[in-house]
């Protein structure tokens, strides 16, 4: 198979993990790419504000000709000031997700001219060699679509993340009509979410969950806050009619709520009543039975507004006993202490909560195994690669695809970095490229490895800093040692422990050889190793040691 008469598609991230949604569509040497996302980093991450998928293969895949969005979500559009900083293309999206990665690119410096529309009525454009059609989808966010790339050697559907909801709020649902005419044209591959790959039946619709926050809003008495994501302007839009409906006025309070609402009601896509919405400043001048609050945290994020709530800290809004707080989210893997310790201090305050354990008020943005099994069916691709989700969800999808009928031949189980090839007939992984996770930190810099290396090490065993005074002519310790230390031992138990290492760093230095005194990193060396043996017998910990050497 001749190199332009393949197609090659390489996932730099989001598959065999969740977040970091990047994939490179390539022709010969003429690129695409469709989203690029981030993720947030684990507990193990220490001081990693995001992660993004490692883009070295970008600067030699060969031409980029640009980069299409699907959506808004940052596991998918996070990455993006970084991939622009390296290279400058053009951006296609819908415009409400333009709208959010400006703001973001403002905060890089970024090129926002670089962010182009869609075509009106989401006609197709050309990326190079790929029409790109967006195909619209429901999510729990505004504006999100599919991908159908059209090239000579066939269509790809690139689902992204979506949901079959057959009455999304605000009208705007998945567009069977075109999945299905798409199916009959023919589909050479489809790539589809499998988040919920595990998950029997289908996803409840927005909707579904206004019933319950229908009752619960009703019959409190107190104040009600609801936590939920930002971007779920659909549950803001129902939320904002419920508040009216039983004489509440809402507020809407954490940063990011606020911007995704403005760039909603901007757009058309979300209103307030007249009279409505009130700041948050004024919601503790009203009686609790008249107030509605939505905000942010729903996931314990330390500063966010929910948090602050929590702990008294909230320079505006306080809860009281009595006060209703519905969790209107799901919890994210990795999240449940967090939330947990955000639980307890609202309960200590009097707070009554409701979770969806308790009652339907939240539902999933992703499709469970019937509607996978619908998109399949309707689409009829002949060759069929699941993406977004762990190597269990993805391999669940596989399996269902199976199971539906499909050769196993036919279906590519892959992961982050490897190359996959299609021609007319065949399709399988040939090839890996460079791929895996880059973190960074507040200061928008790279963090190395060895540097969180020594956080993880520094944060487990703690770490000891000698300051060590020596006789410029003879090298011998001219003064007692000084220690400075953190997360050793208390520090009332540190006196008797420092005058021991005091003693050995004193025999470290008097047995080396007149060469070792000389040669400052050699000395250091071994007095780092005399002390880690040290403080690994006396304390059963292995702390960070750095040695000073101060000459006088």
């Amino acid at each position: 198979m001749s190199r332009t008469s393949t197609l090659e598609i390489i996932p730099l991230g989001g598959l065999g993990e969740f977040g970091m949604n990047m994939m490179v569509y390539r022709i010969g040497r003429e690129c695409m790419l469709v989203d690029t996302g981030m993720m947030f980093p684990g507990s193990e991450h220490l001081g990693v504000d995001v992660v993004i998928p490692n883009i070295d293969f970008l600067s030699e895949c060969g031409t980029i000709h640009g980069i299409v969005l699907t959506h808004g979500h940052e596991d998918h559009i996070g990455a993006l000031p970084y991939v622009l900083a390296r290279h400058d293309v053009p951006v296609w999206c819908s415009p409400y997700t333009g709208r959010l990665v400006k703001a973001r690119l403002k905060e890089h410096g970024g090129n926002l001219a670089a962010i182009q529309p869609f075509p009106e009525g989401n006609d197709a454009l050309q990326v190079g060699p790929f029409t790109v059609e967006p195909v619209p989808v429901a999510h729990s966010i505004p504006q999100a679509c599919m991908i159908a790339i059209h090239t000579e050697l066939g269509t790809v559907v690139h689902t992204a993340d979506f949901k079959l909801d057959p009455d999304p709020p605000d009208g705007s649902g998945t567009d069977l009509q075109r999945l299905t005419e798409l199916g009959n044209r023919g589909v050479l591959a489809l790539l589809s979410d499998s988040t919920n790959a595990m998950v029997p039946g289908t996803t409840p619709g927005e909707r579904s969950v206004r019933p319950a926050l229908d009752s619960l809003i009703g019959r409190a008495e107190g104040r009600v806050l609801v936590a939920s994501f930002a971007s779920n302007i659909q549950r803001i839009r129902q939320l904002t009619e419920l508040a009216a409906h039983h004489g509440r006025k809402i507020a809407l309070v954490g940063s990011s709520l606020i911007s995704h609402a403005d760039i909603a009601r901007s757009l058309g896509i979300l209103s307030f009543p007249a009279g409505s919405r009130v700041q948050p400043s004024d919601v503790m001048n009203l009686l609790p039975a008249e107030v509605l609050l939505v905000v942010t945290g729903s996931q314990g994020e330390p500063m966010s507004a929910l948090s602050r709530i929590a702990v008294n800290k909230h320079k505006d809004v306080s809860v009281e006993q009595g006060d209703l707080l519905i969790h209107s989210a799901r919890v994210i893997p990795g999240n449940e202490q967090s939330i947990s310790r955000l639980f307890n201090h609202l309960l200590r305050r009097g707070a009554r909560l409701v979770t969806g354990k308790d009652a339907a008020v939240h539902v999933s943005g992703h499709p469970a195994r019937e509607e996978l099994k619908k998109v399949q069916q309707l689409l009829r691709p002949r060759f069929f690669i699941p993406i977004h989700g762990e190597y269990g969800q993805l391999s669940a999808h596989a399996a269902l695809a199976a199971d539906m009928g499909m050769p196993r031949d036919r279906i590519i189980l892959a992961e982050s970095g490897d190359l996959i090839a299609l021609d007319g007939t065949t399709c399988q992984v040939v090839d890996r490229v460079p791929a895996g996770q880059v973190f960074i930190d507040a200061t928008l810099e790279q963090v190395d490895l060895a540097v969180l290396k020594d956080r993880r090490k520094i944060a487990g065993d703690g770490i000891v800093v000698a300051v060590i005074a020596l006789d410029r002519d003879s090298g011998e310790v001219r003064k007692p040692t000084e220690f400075v230390s953190r997360g050793v031992l208390a520090d009332d138990g540190q006196d008797g422990l420092m005058e021991l290492a005091g003693a050995v760093v004193s025999a470290t230095i008097s047995e080396a050889t007149p060469e070792e005194r000389v040669d400052e990193a050699l000395l250091r060396a071994k007095l780092q190793a005399d002390l880690k043996r040290f403080f690994r017998r006396k304390t059963q910990r292995r702390p960070m040691i750095i040695p000073v050497l101060v000459e006088f």
